[in-house]
């Protein structure tokens, strides 16, 4: 029995020493919510695995994961009306026959609570074709990823994930031709694809005045024959177009741009694919103007809810992009090239980027079926959940009204057409600008469906100084220059509101001071057009601190517009040409980068209760710095050292000298809460590493008494094997112990905890 209760007892002390080590969980991310009694539910998620493309582009892989993530946050919630939610991932491998089988084993699922996905517009209207009476029918909540909503408009419980072509994409391309001077449009696309078609039908509809050709070619695989670009060419030269609108698949853009170059031709163009799909070798001569629409990705730019959700983790967790696809046709033909292994690992790569752009949408979506549900009764039927989930999307978040803040984006969906409402942005490559950048002029949606025109304000922060950092009031004092382009209308620092500027609370002022160095006019000391400020003050951040002292945290400067009738989004200028360095007190700089986020001012009518939205954008230029550890090492680390190995070696003392043994013992113990006591304090709601550094030392000293006192117990004493183990375990396991503790120490400190 003793020598159980040794071995229990020595059972303990690893267990609590591991739990020092790994760290303790806090309550509330406990155990998932109820466990199911109840039949779980299912959401159908669609999605194409591509083979045609030189390499996996990752979009397939971020989708099972994210979506993945984003259920067991579901379910650690309570799941969808008590019952657990389960993801079935369906692959086409981008077959229609494949899209039909996948679309009707959701719909025969008598436990499916929603589909998502469904992007090909071909692909999809086969699918309505084959079982459209059924999607109707079934009524079950289809959150697809169509941007023709023709395809999809007689069908109300089909929604998009996508913008429409007629809703976003269109009034957007209008107001860009209206706003921007252009007089002469032309429409070049194919005409076997339902989106380029529609895409063309669209333009003649709102632009039958201005459109000088309409030029539909035939395609192969959605791309167009390069065989009949000189006829379009020679018919462009006698219509003369200031604009052409290029919709022949992103493979045949640069070779299309490069034979109107080589007849004399450099119209702008706005492509429907994206401009890095033109080779830098056509783009740098070309004298025209690339355009294109964009939803994210945006240059220079950041989602800056992506960015914090992936601050503090592994790189590597982060990168979706596969190998190579040896049967893709480029590898035969040479259009296939190697790429290289540092793209591959980069999580900001633009093509890893769009990979998880995607896999974000389609957990957002799986986020908002669940939020749909959250008000239903709990002993609902299945039938009925769908239909109230359907109500939810149609009213609850209805574009206007209000949006659901999912973990990437927000979302609503216009009421009638069903397609979300995401305004695209307008990207232009400049000639000699060798970079893409947000064109000056951008839209965003109002309730009235009308446009807003937002400016685009092209400015840089250049951070010069952080200090007096304060991790308890979570403030720190900054030090930068703003430089703004003089667009010659109102343009100012006084536009610009710093969001995380500390308040002083006797006057209720941002505690910020400005000072103006160029106004913008012809100077010999600054640039011409370029108006300089320099601004110092304190401002608030986050800090993480369950890392404490090894953490790296986020220093951030908010802005956003200060006057309602006077929005606009940040272009920074390209993160090499930007200053890199910063003086930071205590703290080592390791990265930055410039975010954007879309916010709103929402307001309810206290008399007719009826909720409105005005969007708005706001951007944060980020520093990502490391606390400088060397203080904590000479002041913490290695005086608990020393004091660890003297309260260790008292072992080695007769234990007729045990009064002394224990002494040395306590003192050593009492000598680390004093120096626990005398750290300044962090206000942290969770206990942070260097917490933990002290728990264990305590526990560590702890068992060295009570493994002395056991010595001499006449319980043990008359045991010489039980003193054995208890001499064993002092020798052996506590500096064991302190290795493994160690061990973690140095990987936190080196950011690999």
């Amino acid at each position: 029995m003793r020598a159980q209760a040794l071995a229990s007892f020595v059972a303990m002390v690893l267990a609590a020493s591991a739990s020092m080590i790994s760290g303790s969980a806090k309550a509330a991310a406990i155990e998932a919510a109820e466990a199911a009694t109840k039949p779980p539910l299912n959401v159908s998620i669609f999605v194409s695995t591509r083979n045609d493309v030189c390499y996996d582009r990752g979009d397939v892989a971020a989708i099972r994961h994210f979506a993945q993530v984003e259920a067991d946050r579901i379910n650690a919630q309570g799941g969808i009306a008590g019952h657990k939610l389960n993801v079935r991932i369906l692959d086409d491998n981008r077959d229609p026959k494949k899209s039909i089988v996948n679309v009707r084993d959701a719909l025969t699922d008598p436990d499916t609570i929603g589909m998502i996905g469904l992007s090909s517009s071909d692909r999809s209207k086969a699918v309505f074709d084959a079982v459209g009476k059924e999607i109707k029918q079934k009524n079950i909540p289809f959150l697809s990823a169509m941007s023709v909503n023709s395809i999809f408009a007689d069908y109300p419980n089909v929604f998009s994930m996508r913008a429409s072509q007629d809703n976003e994409r269109l009034p957007v391309l209008a107001q860009f031709v209206r706003r921007t001077g252009f007089q002469r449009p032309a429409f070049i696309g194919l005409r076997d694809t339902l989106f380029s078609t529609t895409l063309a039908d669209g333009l003649n509809r709102i632009m039958s005045a201005y459109l000088v050709a309409d030029h539909r070619l035939a395609s192969k695989d959605e791309k167009a024959d390069p065989a009949d670009f000189p006829a379009v060419i020679e018919d462009l030269k006698i219509k003369n177009p200031d604009l052409v609108f290029l919709a022949i698949g992103n493979d045949r853009n640069g070779e299309f741009i490069a034979q109107l170059k080589a007849a004399g031709l450099s119209p702008a163009i706005l492509l429907t694919g994206r401009i890095n799909s033109v080779s830098t070798d056509i783009s740098r001569d070309y004298t025209g103007t690339l355009y294109e629409l964009v939803w994210d990705r945006l240059p220079g730019l950041y989602n800056a809810r992506l960015m914090r959700r992936m601050a503090g983790q592994p790189p590597e967790d982060w990168v979706f992009l596969g190998g190579k696809i040896g049967i893709a046709p480029g590898w035969a033909n040479g259009e296939c090239k190697e790429r290289a292994a540092s793209l591959a690992s980069d999580p900001l790569s633009d093509e890893n980027l769009r990979a998880i752009g995607i896999g974000t949408q389609y957990a957002d979506m799986l986020g908002l079926i669940a939020a749909a549900a959250r008000t239903a009764p709990r002993e609902i039927e299945v039938k009925d959940l769908r239909s109230h989930i359907l109500e939810q999307l149609t009213k609850t978040y209805a574009a206007g009204r209000n949006v659901y803040q999912g973990q990437f984006e927000n979302w609503s969906f216009d009421p009638r057409a069903r397609t979300a409402t995401r305004t695209p942005f307008l990207v232009q490559l400049a000639p000699g600008m060798g970079r893409t950048q947000l064109a000056p002029l951008q839209f965003a949606r109002l309730k009235n469906e009308n446009l807003r025109s937002i400016g685009t304000q092209y400015m840089d922060i250049d951070l010069i100084r952080v200090f007096s950092v304060d991790d308890n009031a979570k403030t720190f004092q900054a030090e930068f220059y703003v430089s703004m382009r003089d667009d010659g209308q109102e343009n100012s620092i006084d536009l610009i509101e710093f969001a995380n500027a500390a308040i002083n609370p006797q006057t209720n002022d941002r505690q910020i001071t400005v000072r103006t160095l160029a106004t913008g006019e012809k100077s010999d000391a600054y640039p011409d057009g370029m108006k300089i400020y320099y601004v110092s003050g304190r401002f608030l951040f986050q800090p993480q601190l369950s890392t404490y002292p090894f953490d790296t945290q986020r220093f951030a400067i908010n802005i956003r517009p200060k006057r309602g009738d006077k929005p606009f989004i940040v272009q920074p200028p390209p993160m090499d040409l930007r200053d890199t360095a910063v003086d930071a007190d205590g703290w080592e700089p390791q990265s930055q980068y410039v975010g954007y986020d879309e916010d709103f001012v929402t307001t309810i009518d206290a008399k007719t209760h009826q909720s409105s939205i005005v969007p708005f954008y706001k951007g944060a230029f980020v520093w990502v710095m490391s606390r400088e550890t060397n203080d904590y090492f000479l002041r913490v680390v290695v005086p608990l050292l020393f004091i660890m190995a003297v309260a260790y070696v008292s072992i080695f003392i007769p234990l007729s000298h045990f009064e002394a043994i224990v002494t040395i013992q306590v003192t050593a113990l009492l000598s680390a809460v004093a120096l626990y006591l005398s750290l300044p304090a962090i206000d942290s709601d969770a206990t942070t590493l260097s917490d933990r550094i002290f728990l264990f030392a305590y526990l560590s000293v702890t068992v060295m008494i009570a493994i002395s006192v056991l010595r001499i117990n006449p319980l043990f004493e008359a045991r010489p094997k039980a003193l054995m183990a208890l001499t064993a375990t002092h020798v052996v396991l506590i500096p064991l112990l302190a290795l493994a503790m160690a061990v973690f120490v140095q990987r936190a400190s080196l950011g690999l905890g």
